[in-house]
């Protein structure tokens, strides 16, 4: 994968008040208007590889669900965007724990 970023070009956070957790819009591409959501996220030890369920919130229009769900370019897809957002997380919480450690 390049090293561009995929958010705010493939895809955006979506906030849904009836959700705690926020969803994710495709904006770009075959899958534009799909709305989805992740829920467990497991590594796999000793392999680049991470299991992950999503919920579809959204269908892109003209969407077919079961096509969707079994879909390896749209799985591959998400995988790459829950490898980018992981990638963040960890980067916002190296920032916050160098803010945090006191200097002597």
């Amino acid at each position: 994968m390049s090293s561009s970023k995929l958010f705010g070009n493939v895809y955006q956070v979506v906030e849904n008040p009836h959700e705690k957790d926020a969803a994710i819009e495709i904006i770009d591409g075959e899958f534009t208007g799909l709305v989805y959501q992740y829920g467990g996220v497991q590594f796999l030890e000793g392999k680049p590889h991470l299991n992950f369920q999503r919920t579809i919130r959204r269908l892109p229009e003209g969407g077919d669900m079961d096509e969707l769900l079994n879909n390896d370019t749209l799985n591959t897809l998400m995988g790459d965007i829950l490898v980018e957002l992981i990638e963040e997380q960890i980067e916002r919480d190296k920032n916050e724990q160098g803010n945090t450690e006191s200097s002597d």
